[in-house]
């Protein structure tokens, strides 16, 4: 199987294009792996999402979502969310739903999820499940866990990349999904920082691969392009 590489909604955050029009721009440049990037709680509530229709993800062969960053347990919010990713669900199964375990409140809310999930690895920025041990210790509470490996988060913590190294290591069977940005702070595109390294640390390509760098409209080929022929598959 080849590199699935696609790109997060949330990469053209800056565009001024709609969650729509990303997708269409996308599609429209030959990209069929993306990511619904909600990542705040208003957005995904709000009327960006209801426009939604499944015509606007024909054409992608993997879609995941970024679930928005919410205090998840036996509350209104989570039941609200969980109520609309069971819509867009219903009808176009989502590959994978992506959440941040750090704010959530009782992962055993996720033990009655009716999508397939995964927990990210966190940044320097946050307290918890930045290491292999918080990760792996999540883990033990699921029978089909599943994990996002996010490259850059894990540079953050531990810039020689022997964090990185150490997630495959012990939870290598376990990662459904890559994020990858470069980093000069936040998250920058690759093209532009030349950090190739941080592209060869993935060590299985063949696992879909989200990037999440800010790009202009006409930076994403480039990002596209610097990434494979790094991957060595240009």
């Amino acid at each position: 199987m080849g590199v699935r590489l696609g790109f997060s909604t949330g990469c053209l955050y800056r565009s001024g294009l709609s969650e729509v029009g990303r997708l269409n721009f996308l599609r429209d440049i030959g990209c069929r792996t993306v990511e619904l990037g909600f990542v705040k709680f208003k957005d995904f509530i709000g009327v960006e999402f209801w426009k939604l229709r499944a015509s606007d993800l024909r054409g992608f062969d993997y879609v995941s979502l970024h679930a928005p960053v919410s205090n998840y347990g036996f509350n209104g919010d989570t039941v609200e969310i969980f109520q609309q990713i069971n819509w867009l669900n219903s009808w176009r199964p989502l590959d994978l739903v992506v959440f941040h375990p750090d704010t959530v409140e009782d992962f055993s809310i996720f033990r009655k999820a009716e999508f397939k999930f995964a927990f990210e690895n966190m940044d320097k920025r946050k307290k918890t499940f930045k290491s292999v041990k918080d990760m792996a210790e999540l883990a033990g509470q699921f029978e089909d866990f599943k994990m996002v490996l996010d490259v850059n988060h894990a540079l953050t913590n531990d810039p020689t990349l022997a964090l990185t190294a150490e997630f495959y290591k012990e939870l290598g069977d376990k990662i459904a999904q890559i994020h990858l940005s470069g980093y000069a702070g936040y998250h920058e595109p690759l093209f532009q920082t030349q950090q190739a390294e941080i592209i060869k640390s993935i060590r299985n390509p063949n696992v879909p691969i989200i990037v999440e760098g800010v790009l202009k409209p006409e930076e994403v080929t480039m990002e596209r392009d610097y990434i494979l022929k790094v991957l060595g598959e240009d």
